[in-house]
Formats: structure tokens, sequence, C-alpha cells
């Protein structure tokens, strides 16, 4: 009986550490990815942004969205950059994109009290 309280102990001993870290990667480890993704996420679209300006004709998208549809400029076909907008990670808003005059831009998202943008 004493060598199976023994186990008994070493098992709810190892049961409590894997649910402790557990708690931890809820915690601490699952917003630090979603805020990792959210980053990634808004350089990529960022980048998206440049590649369309490079490419049809200097100018800014008028939207995300037009970044994963084709469009005409000066007669000359024109995307799209992307075959479809990242999904922002649960949690976390819509990215945003906001022009600023004809030349400057952001795009942003916020969630966990984090707020992410690019350029």
């Amino acid at each position: 009986m004493g060598i199976r309280r023994a186990v008994g102990a070493v098992g709810l001993a190892l049961l409590l550490l894997a649910c402790e870290r557990e708690e931890k990667m809820v915690r601490e480890d699952l917003p630090m990815a979603r805020t990792t993704k959210a980053r990634a996420d808004v350089q990529s679209l960022a980048i998206a942004v440049n590649t369309y300006r490079a490419t049809c004709g200097g100018a800014l998208p008028e939207s995300l969205e037009a970044l994963t549809t084709q469009t005409t400029v000066s007669g000359v076909p024109c995307g799209p950059v992307l075959g479809a907008l990242p999904t922002p990670p649960a949690g976390w808003s819509a990215y945003v994109y906001a022009r600023q005059g004809d030349t400057a831009f952001t795009v942003t998202s916020s969630g966990g009290g984090v707020t992410v943008t690019s350029p």
C-alpha cells in the first residue's frame, strides 16, 4: 500500500505541474502568439499596399479589399496583390487601413491591450 500511495502522490504532482504549464501557456504564451501574428499580418498588408502602389500606377489602393481584386489602371490590368486578406487573431480588431493623403498610410489592429501598426 505504501508504494501505491507514493506512486499516486507522484502522479498527482506531475498532473499539477502539467496544469500549471497549461495555465502559463494560456495566460502568457497565447497572447504573445496572437500579438506576433497581428504584427506579421499588418507588416504583410503594408508590403502588399506598397506593391499595389508600385505596380498599379503609383496610387495607393482605396481599401484593403482592393488588394484582392483585379483593376485596370490606364488600360493596363493591375492586381490582385493578395489572394485573400488575413484574418486577425481571436480577440483582435479587424485590420484598419488609413490613408494620410496620397502617399502615406497605416495598417493597424488592436487586441489584448496592444496595438500594432505598420509602416
